[in-house]
């Protein structure tokens, strides 16, 4: 029997609408914004199944466009990002930029020579601890980001001494170093409340890999400075105490690595110690987990 034009119409409506919602069930949306995209590329993304050109019409609330790749937009995720668990993990040195000697009023009165800031660098640790990091996206193409990020953190120094150094509270610039006196443990450990501002660049180099560098600074508040010394004429002794130290400390920072491998370095702008003529600024470096 002849279908009427309205049987005829109604039939192609339902097959049009089968073919649809079959073609969208194999497709991937390039991006949330995206959606609707109509058809297929060959095996080699250029071609289509009958050899001919394999262009894809996608239709979005950015409008209509022709392309031969399926993300025609780019990254389309929301620009202002929150990251959880940013966590350095590094060892530290000292740059000591002192003088010592006849005319320096801290070896004047209390002998103090460069050698008694000697650290076991190996176990001199540096840890950083993000819980929570704001990312904002300014340039998100296909191939190249541009991050701007910051939060708030702590940076913790672990500072473990070769030689038998003590801060004193009492004057609190005052340092010594009793040779006598054998130390199994001698540790110094600053604790800063620190917020970082990093801009960070995101190059892609090939289909999988992502280069990630980037550069800034950070601000820190001391919340608490303390030294432990264990000996086995004293046992374990554990004194909290500012002791001679800044309350404030400036850094710059860096950071490349590939894909979710990253490594940091930072170095401390301002002087450890106030009001002397100590001059010494901790040089960090180290691994980076978690990523912008």
């Amino acid at each position: 029997m002849k279908n009427s034009p309205i049987t005829q119409s109604i039939i192609l409506a339902l097959t049009m609408a089968g073919a649809f919602n079959a073609s969208a069930q194999d497709k991937t949306v390039a991006s949330e914004d995206t959606i609707i995209i109509i058809g297929e590329a060959g095996k080699d993304g250029k071609n289509g199944k009958d050899g001919e050109s394999g262009n894809y019409i996608s239709i979005s609330n950015h409008g209509v466009k022709i392309s031969n790749k399926k993300n025609v937009y780019g990254d389309k995720s929301p620009r202002i990002q929150t990251h959880w668990g940013l966590v350095d993990l590094g060892l530290n040195f000292i740059q000591d930029q002192s003088v010592y000697g006849p005319g320096n009023a801290l070896t004047n009165n209390y002998g103090v020579q460069e050698d008694w800031f000697d650290l076991r660098n190996g176990r001199s640790w540096n840890v950083n601890i993000y819980p929570v990091m704001v990312n904002y996206k300014v340039i998100r193409n296909k191939n190249f980001k541009l991050n701007l990020y910051s939060g708030i953190g702590l940076q913790i120094y672990n500072f473990r001494y070769k030689t038998s150094l003590t801060h004193h509270s009492d004057p609190k610039d005052k340092l010594s170093n009793d040779a006598d006196m054998k130390f199994t443990k001698n540790k110094l450990s600053q604790n800063f409340l620190t917020v970082p501002l990093m801009v960070n660049f995101n190059h892609k180099i090939d289909k999988k890999n992502w280069l990630t560098y980037g550069f800034g600074a950070s601000a820190g508040y001391n919340l608490n400075t303390w030294t432990k010394q264990q000996s086995a004429e004293f046992g374990t002794q554990k004194n909290h105490d500012l002791y001679n130290f800044n309350e404030f400390n400036v850094n710059v920072i860096g950071e490349i690595g590939i894909n979710s491998l990253r490594f940091f370095a930072s170095y401390q702008l301002t002087n450890m110690y106030k009001g002397t003529d100590l001059k010494q600024q901790p040089i960090s470096f180290g691994i980076r987990l978690g990523q912008i």
